[in-house]
């Protein structure tokens, strides 16, 4: 039942336009946070993406509902604090904001600069070396209160010109994230060399003391004079050719200074190779740089060896995310890194950092497993009987030999793509038994890699194939975002794994590659995508009995594209609309 306000009696009452102003300023203050861009990452910029999300514009709207919310708005600085240009009408969107934030002298600002590539410039419509001056021209002057600069060029000539600015404007000294991106099409081997061949410049004065997220995208620094690469929490290097890669010595320095470091992320980057410079020389693998509180490591375009090289050289105890897109090479070896193995029991002296005891030598005590866990299926618990007593102990841990001792703890995977020998797939399954969440585009990986996960076959030492057990691999699983699956393969694994977990638990959340372009194709996934899957055990009838099995569907941006609408004639962008 529902019912409407007539307008009248909404204007005796007032209602919400009885607030006091302090209240007021803190709802819009909380609303403003809501469409909060950095959840995910504190980089709005993506090497293989040309496009990002939009500035909130929840300012905006509510400034726009009558004459007492607009002063309101417009009299909360925090309101006005992250600035967004890629359109010349930005700017003077921008110089509104500066203005309305400004009046409060602790504001801080997140600025993204998005510029295109001269032949894609449209006049008018987007950002390159004819505004770029004065884009900077307007917020220099504020760098003293810029908290995040995202910042993208695509032609030398705009470069050039961020060159000047950043190398002149002085120290930065609330900027916490830093992200600058440089690339273009180089149709000759000329124009990229006069792209990289200038030494870099000295940025904001080498002051920067509460920088914490760095990511360069085909931008290099002054590495060997950069001293503010240090306590960093989140690493993003990409698009670097090898020659303006950081030398070893600088790699290994930054990281050993950046004992916080969360999020390491390498794209067709990384330490510069070994050139016979003192410099570039990489140290021994027995050398670990520990970095006990990284938590999320992704790789992207790195060939076996490099990879290998680099992660070797790691020690991550708490590694709980991982992503890779490594197509077209062998990869073998670095899945076998990652995967060789010993047991120990939790209460053995490890040794130093990197190095793993070798296994423990069989207890005297009586011990059994309990039978509870033989019934459920569940991983066993050992108990031991000391004076008729049953005492609970902890499972022999599985350490890892390779850079991460602890990767049946890993809790996310995913896989853009990757090519390794079946045995070392299947060796990779089953050494993350923790594993709550896995992504994989099986159309970029082996085609029997599919029927190694979903047990329809093994793989013996020698690499051949048999037919698979009852055994489930990754038990933990819990979401599953797949591409390259068909309908009627997808809905046995739903089945299987659902009866494995006895109707509890177990894998109940299914994100399937799937447009309505795709309709049609595929009738059975049509059908789970839309209505899910329910598994009832035979002969029951209570709720208990049922597995429910809920589906999600996912796009690729070039199939979203696609498959959206046309705007009407005259749309526009809602940000660039309107008065600011």
């Amino acid at each position: 039942m529902s019912f409407s306000v007539p307008a009248g009696l909404l204007c005796q009452s007032r209602g919400i336009h009885s607030l006091p102003v302090e209240l007021l300023t803190r709802i819009f203050a909380l609303g403003a946070g809501f469409d909060y861009l950095y959840e995910e990452s504190p980089f709005l910029l993506k090497p293989n993406q040309d496009c990002y999300s939009p500035p909130p514009s929840f300012q905006l709207l509510v400034s726009h509902v009558c004459h007492r919310w607009r002063q309101v708005a417009l009299r909360t600085p925090s309101l006005w604090t992250t600035v967004h240009l890629r359109e010349p009408v930005h700017l003077a969107r921008a110089r509104a904001y500066l203005d309305r934030c400004s009046t409060s002298a602790a504001y801080l600002l997140d600025i993204l600069v998005d510029t295109v590539a001269p032949e894609e410039h449209i006049p008018g419509v987007t950002l390159c070396l004819e505004e770029i001056v004065e884009v900077f021209d307007l917020i220099i002057p504020h760098v003293q209160h810029w908290r995040s600069f995202h910042l993208k060029v695509r032609s030398n000539e705009c470069k050039l010109q961020a060159r000047r600015y950043l190398s002149t404007c002085g120290p930065a000294p609330s900027l916490e994230t830093l992200q600058l991106y440089h690339f273009e099409d180089y149709s000759t081997s000329q124009d990229l060399w006069i792209a990289t061949y200038r030494p870099p410049v000295v940025v904001f004065n080498n002051s920067v003391p509460k920088l914490r997220n760095v990511s360069l995208i085909g931008v290099n620094l002054p590495w060997l004079k950069s001293p503010y690469l240090m306590n960093l929490q989140k690493l993003e290097l990409a698009l670097h050719p090898d020659n303006i890669r950081p030398p070893y010595d600088s790699w290994d320095r930054m990281l050993r200074l950046s004992p916080q470091l969360q999020s390491l992320y390498l794209h067709y980057s990384g330490p510069r190779l070994e050139s016979g410079e003192p410099s570039s020389a990489w140290t021994p693998t027995k050398e670990k740089i520990a970095l006990d509180m990284l938590s999320d490591l992704r790789f992207t375009d790195l060939d076996p060896d490099y990879l290998c090289g680099v992660v070797e050289r790691l020690y991550l105890p708490s590694a709980r995310r991982m992503s890779w897109d490594l197509p077209e090479q062998d990869f073998t070896p670095f899945i076998e890194l990652l995967t060789r193995k010993t047991e120990r029991h939790p209460s053995e002296a490890s040794g130093s950092s990197g190095e793993v005891s070798s296994t423990a030598a069989p207890t005297k005590r009586r011990s059994k497993i309990a039978i509870s866990s033989l019934l459920s299926g569940s991983d066993p618990e050992v108990l031991d009987e000391s004076d008729g007593v049953l005492v609970r102990l902890p499972r022999p841990d599985v350490l890892f030999e390779g850079p991460l001792p602890h990767l049946g703890r890993l809790e996310t995977l995913a896989i853009a793509a990757l090519e390794c020998s079946l045995l070392s797939w299947q060796t990779l399954l089953q050494s993350m038994d923790g594993l709550k969440r896995l992504e994989v585009d099986f159309r970029r990986v082996r085609p029997e890699s599919w029927k190694v996960f979903a047990g329809a076959v093994e793989v013996d030492s020698r690499g051949a194939l048999r037919l698979g057990s009852s055994r489930l691999l990754l038990p933990r699983l819990q979401t599953f975002k797949v591409a390259g699956v068909s309908g009627v393969e997808a809905q046995r694994e739903m089945i299987r794994r659902a009866k494995t977990a006895g109707g509890e638990g177990g894998l109940g959340h299914w994100i399937i590659r799937w447009s309505p372009g795709m309709k049609g194709e595929d009738t059975v996934l049509d059908e789970l995508v839309q209505h899910g899957y329910t598994l009832k055990e035979d002969g029951k009838s209570d709720v208990s009995s049922f597995a429910m099995v809920k589906v999600e569907t996912y796009f690729e941006d070039d199939e979203e594209e696609l498959d959206e609408e046309p705007e009407p004639d005259g749309s526009q962008d809602e940000d660039s609309s309107g008065s600011p």
